[in-house]
This record gives C-alpha cells, sequence and structure tokens, in this order.
C-alpha cells in the first residue's frame, strides 16, 4: 500500500471535497455530490463535528475523504453514528480501508456502539467495502431508482393529462403534497421548491379533483450531470393519478433534450413499481441499509 496519511477537518479543505465528490460521482447512475456553497455552509453550522470528518493524503495531494453523523443518545441507550462510505479518487482505493479504521476509533472514543449506512449496486467498492470492514448488509430494495431513456420516445397514455402547477397559486398545496414524501413540515417543503423554481424546473405537475390537488410531482435536471434528470418529489393516492404525471415528465424531459429521467421508489411508493414497469422504465439501482457493532 502506498503511503497514506489521514488527517482529520481542517479549514480549507473543502474544495478539495468538492473536487473529489464531483470527480467520483461523475459517472454514477444519479450522481451526487457538494457543491462548494452547500459545503462551506454545512461546515458553518452549530453542530458541525470536525473531528468525524477524515480525508486522506498521499503526500500534498487529498485523495479521497469520509464522514459520520453521531446521533444523541436519549435515556442512556445506544449511542448511533451513520456513516458516508470513503470517496476515493481513482487508483486510491486503497486509503478507503485506513479512512474506514480511522472514522472507527474516533467513534469508540466518542461512546458510539453502533455505526449504520446505506450501500447501493450503482457504488459496487462500497458494498465490498462494507463487507471486509463487518458490516451486516440487509433490507436489498427498501429504495430503488428507475430509469427511462428519452430515446425510447414520448409516452402516450389516453386519459386526462397532469397540469403544469402555478408556482405563484398552487405552492401552498404542493408543499403539503410533497410533505408527505419528504416526511418533512411543509414549510420545510415550501422553502425547497421554491428554491427549486428559482434554480430552473424542468416540469411541476399536479392531478386535481373537484378543483384540489390530490397528487403532484416535480422533475429537475441533476446538478452534476444535467443531462439526467429526477423526479425530486412525487406523491399520489393511487396508480391513476401516477400515469398521467410519469408521462407528463417523459414528454417535458423529451422536450428539454434530457438523456434520461431517474425515479427514486422508496417507502410506500415502491408499491407502484408495477406501474412504473409498465410504463417502460427500467430498474437501474438497489439500495440496501447496513449496521456494525462497535466492540
Amino acid at each position: 500500500m502506498q503511503k497514506y496519511v489521514i488527517k482529520d477537518y481542517q479549514k480549507g479543505f473543502e474544495k478539495d471535497q468538492v473536487r473529489i465528490g464531483l470527480e467520483v460521482a461523475r459517472n454514477w447512475i444519479w450522481p451526487y455530490a457538494y457543491n462548494l456553497a452547500d459545503l462551506l455552509q454545512l461546515h458553518a453550522q452549530p453542530d458541525f463535528d470536525p473531528a468525524t470528518r477524515h480525508y486522506c493524503f498521499l503526500g500534498a495531494e487529498m485523495v479521497g475523504y469520509m464522514f459520520s453523523v453521531i446521533a444523541s443518545s436519549e435515556g442512556g441507550g445506544v449511542s448511533t453514528a451513520t456513516l458516508d462510505f470513503p470517496r476515493m479518487m481513482p487508483g486510491h482505493e486503497q486509503g478507503a480501508e485506513l479512512l474506514i479504521e480511522r472514522a472507527f476509533e474516533t467513534l469508540k472514543r466518542r461512546g458510539v456502539s453502533r455505526v449504520v449506512g446505506r450501500v447501493t449496486t450503482m457504488c459496487p467498492g462500497d458494498i465490498r467495502l462494507a463487507e471486509r470492514a463487518g458490516f451486516s448488509i440487509n433490507a436489498w430494495g427498501y429504495k430503488v431508482y428507475y430509469s427511462y431513456e428519452m430515446e425510447w420516445g414520448r409516452l402516450d397514455i389516453p386519459g386526462e393529462a397532469a397540469e403544469e402547477v402555478d408556482p405563484e397559486e398552487d405552492l401552498e398545496e404542493c408543499a403539503q403534497i410533497a410533505a408527505r414524501w419528504y416526511r418533512r413540515p411543509p414549510e420545510w417543503c415550501r422553502s425547497l421548491l421554491v428554491e427549486w423554481h428559482e434554480a430552473g424546473l424542468i416540469t411541476h405537475l399536479g392531478v386535481r379533483e373537484d378543483g384540489r390537488l390530490v397528487a403532484a410531482c416535480m422533475a429537475a435536471p441533476n446538478t452534476v450531470r444535467p443531462s439526467t434528470a429526477a423526479i425530486y418529489y412525487i406523491y399520489t393516492r393511487d396508480e391513476h393519478s401516477l400515469r398521467p404525471m410519469l408521462m407528463g415528465v417523459v414528454n417535458n424531459c423529451v422536450a428539454n433534450g434530457i438523456h434520461n429521467v431517474i425515479a427514486d421508489l422508496v417507502n410506500e411508493h415502491r408499491q407502484y413499481e408495477p406501474v412504473y414497469q409498465e410504463l417502460g422504465f427500467e430498474k437501474v439501482a438497489d439500495w440496501a441499509r447496513c449496521e456494525k457493532a462497535l466492540a
């Protein structure tokens, strides 16, 4: 193994962390990584814990990083940390095991006895690393990604179409609907939807019954790879409202020159997997939960 050195967070590490995060995620089915502004804002929060941020160096070059978040323990129960697996530049994957070791050492000193995380088939190296590090992996498929390639063509489904929502008139109703997807307060959802509208959307669709929105979804480009879009939230009471929304998303993506659109099926929305399959979406990634007890 090359002479890697693990360091904890120091001010100024953010630019290299963003560089690595973007490079590693670039070719994922659904790339996600912090931009510099968001990362600096995160590190400025009162609860930011620099001791749980670890960075891998080869000489003066940062080649990887990872972090964990310690959950506050109530009533003297088991203290748990959520761990994000290392992000390593190509050719430096060996350094990931050193990062994991540092994370475990730090968490043990902080009284953590249980570590949880997630792995996905779009990052097979994380699955192998989790197994080597002694994690138990379970609940495969609790969350899945489906993709529709725009080259497959537009969708034409008989029946009423979904309509574009009015960001001035309908955002309160949309926030109420989005709260069921995100499982966050409507006020939080409304702020998020305002941000997305300001950043630029592909489409924000709804289905009405008796003049009231009963289903809604929103699609926007990926911030790392704009040729890929995602349905950032989608809530429906039944498949009859789901079909016209998916048709609207696909056809708007075709019109906007998008290459493919990703749908995130999680929680109760998993029940609609057959509808996605019927419309031509294909499953492209599975997610699982993992956990490890720290001795």
